[in-house]
């Protein structure tokens, strides 16, 4: 076996464009990992953290790159190829020794404890692996265990409070977890079909939707609204609907989570959508402060902070996903859409397309901005950190308008481009708000000049783009006849 090839099997199963936009990502991890370093005051402090940092970074490579090897493995086990089955076991063992034991050695010869840093890294590596190979419902539960770190410290020990403690529960837990994972790997691999929807690994679902595509995902949205339970299927209200209100007729017709809904439908959603956010965070309060749970998430605002401006994004782009699935089907849907009564001329229907997509999203970012600074306030953050958290949000703002343009307008970027673009602009929303957080001694990173540098420079990389793409789709979209037109 041929070191060079074991190093580039996980990365065989993924497209080109993935493998850029994945590189571009890590680049950017490890930049901010290096610059923290190089500010960091105290040493112990930046080793206790840069293990979080590394876990973080292993939990996302295991999950995005090294879990891609389970398509492979079990390609191999139908082809009946043994040697590529043995490739794969070598190459995810390489990789490990790489990921986990190398850099644990690293930070044991900076002067960190190897047990602890092995131990973390490990159960990084194996959370992300965990969320790709084991059913959703257990892929889920494991995305929120990171985010109890050290707020489960009154049950549990941390490795801040006693190193030796943590180990005598940690090392358990990740040798059950990678037990586990190696159960559900098996399964995976040697049943072909014989797997349900609710035991199939997540890995493998979203093979079935890369399979369909987005132009042919109209039945992966139809049976994604039945698997639903009937009380939890929004209702469309459509009392207000006509010719007199073509936005609103415009906004039912599309479909989406802006859809118009009937007062019992929207808060019966939001409801569903509060509890799965603040779940977590309740469970922290419950954790840090049995005794007072009230006090516990004030004291967690900083959570809630990081939560809203990662809401602010995915929104963003969910309505984008939901505006490209109905732009890139070459069915009958769009000419129907055309067909609505009381649309007006081609100019008025640009226009009350435009609001429709833009308007419910956009007011609920403008909603979210008013709450962050809220919260900002309470944590007495200084006008660089609240111009950092606005500059996340306004990141999905403009994320939203350029691809609603874009999409609208029929300008041909390569979903490459697009993924990268979009990645970029998530990862920087919440670069941005660790920076605006006071993280390492209760100082936030914005306040060191060449983070200050690094990061206008990382915003200026994304507007610029962000700006020329949204100028170029606002006139395409100006010189078509109509906008009910598929894009290429």
């Amino acid at each position: 076996m041929k070191l060079a090839r074991l190093l580039a099997l996980p990365w065989m199963a993924l497209s080109r464009p993935w493998r850029k936009g994945i590189g571009i990502c890590f680049a950017i991890l490890l930049a901010v990992v290096a610059i923290s370093g190089m500010i960091a005051r105290q040493r112990s402090t930046w080793l206790f953290h840069i293990g979080h940092a590394m876990a973080f970074i292993d939990c996302i490579f295991w999950a995005g790159v090294l879990s891609q090897s389970l398509l492979l493995a079990r390609e191999a086990h139908r082809l009946r190829l043994p040697v590529l089955d043995r490739e794969v076991t070598a190459s995810l063992t390489l990789y490990a020794l790489l990921t986990i034991a190398l850099p644990a050695l690293l930070l044991a010869w900076l002067g960190g404890n190897v047990a602890v840093t092995l131990t973390e890294i490990g159960m990084g590596a194996g959370l992300g692996m965990a969320y790709a190979t084991l059913p959703p419902y257990l892929g889920i539960i494991v995305c929120f265990t990171p985010m109890l770190s050290d707020h489960a410290g009154p049950w549990l020990p941390m490795p801040s409070a006693s190193p030796d403690r943590f180990l005598a529960w940690a090392v358990p837990c990740a040798v059950l977890l990678w037990l586990l994972i190696g159960g559900f790997w098996r399964s995976a691999v040697r049943r072909d079909f014989g797997l349900s929807g609710a035991r199939k690994p997540i890995m493998l679902n979203l093979r079935t939707l890369a399979w369909y595509g987005r132009c042919r995902g109209s039945y992966l949205e139809v049976q994604q609204i039945r698997r639903r339970w009937r009380w939890a299927q929004p209702v469309a209200d459509l009392r207000h609907c006509g010719p007199d209100r073509p936005m609103y007729s415009l906004r039912i017709a599309m479909g989406g989570w802006s859809m118009p809904q009937t007062s019992t439908s929207r808060w019966r959603q939001l409801g569903i959508l509060l509890a799965s956010m603040l779940l977590p965070i309740f469970v922290m309060a419950v954790a840090s402060h049995g005794d007072d749970v009230l006090r516990s998430i004030f004291d967690n605002a900083n959570v809630l902070v990081f939560a809203l401006c990662i809401v602010g994004a995915v929104l963003a782009l969910a309505q984008v996903q939901t505006l490209q699935r109905r732009w890139s089907r070459h069915n009958a849907e769009l000419p129907l859409l055309a067909l609505l009564p009381g649309l007006g001329d081609a100019m008025r229907i640009k226009r009350e397309l435009l609001l429709a997509n833009l308007l419910p999203t956009l007011g609920v970012q403008a909603l979210l901005i008013l709450a962050m600074l809220g919260l900002a306030a309470s944590l007495h953050l200084d006008a660089g950190s609240d111009i950092m958290l606005l500059l996340g949000q306004l990141t999905g703002m403009g994320m939203l308008t350029t691809l609603a343009l874009v999409t609208l307008g029929g300008v041909h970027v390569r979903d490459g481009w697009l993924m990268v673009l979009c990645t970029c602009g998530y990862l920087l929303v919440n670069i941005s708000v660790v920076l605006a957080l006071p993280m390492v001694d209760n100082q936030p990173f914005i306040h060191q000049p060449a983070v200050a540098w690094a990061a206008a420079i990382a915003w200026a990389g994304l507007f610029v783009p962000l700006l020329r793409l949204g100028v170029l789709g606002w006139h395409r979209l100006r010189n078509r006849p109509h906008p009910f037109l598929p894009v290429a």
